[in-house]
């Protein structure tokens, strides 16, 4: 039994990406995920910019009400090792589900140097003790699995980016499963599309 369980896990652990939607040079790819029947997201695309720029504006925390989907209100919190570590709030107004709210732990895994590398954040629900930095409010249901990361890499001798953002989060609350995975399924295309269309803007 318990070798059967374990198998089982490591099978959700290396289940295969499937392609979910493929719209305007961006594709979108679920999987399962282990313990969960929440799916893993992934966007992927080229994006018509130098990573720097791009990194600026996933970077723009701050600015996200403004140039992100379902985003009405964001602050960051704490910033530290040279902005590598933030600590950064967001509350979400969705079509599909009631109001949101998150706080995650930011780090820059960059690898970059004269153009070469790659540029990465990646992010984790905070503990809930930290919660006490700014507490939950009324009629919102505070987010408590929220693991991602943008990835950028250079293409074209640097001129353009190929861009891979990932998510695996679960809205809480009495959300049934199809819903929360058909929310995902709908802001993960709109987040990457609206970084493309914010760079595009600049």
């Amino acid at each position: 039994m318990i070798s059967l369980t374990l198998l089982m896990l490591l099978s959700a652990d290396d289940a295969p990406w499937k392609l979910d939607a493929d719209n305007d040079g961006v594709k979108v790819y679920a999987r399962a995920h282990a313990g969960s029947e929440v799916r893993e997201m992934k966007a992927t695309g080229l994006i018509d910019a130098p990573p720097p720029a791009v990194w600026k504006n996933i970077r723009d925390y701050e600015g996200y009400p403004k140039n992100m989907p379902y985003t009405v209100e964001a602050k960051v919190l704490s910033r530290s090792e040279g902005d590598k570590d933030i600590l950064f709030y967001s509350r979400l107004e969705t079509p599909l589900v009631s109001s949101r709210d998150y706080i995650i732990a930011l780090k820059d895994e960059s690898d970059w140097q004269d153009g070469k590398g790659f540029l990465k954040v990646t992010w984790k629900a905070a503990p809930k003790e930290v919660d006490a930095q700014l507490p939950e409010k009324k009629d919102v249901v505070r987010v408590r699995v929220n693991d991602g990361y943008w990835l950028l890499e250079p293409k074209e001798d640097g001129k353009k980016t190929f861009a891979t953002y990932y998510v695996y989060t679960a809205p809480g609350g009495s959300i049934p499963t199809f819903i929360a995975n058909s929310a995902n399924g709908i802001a993960v295309p709109k987040v990457f599309d609206s970084i493309r269309k914010s760079v595009l803007k600049k």
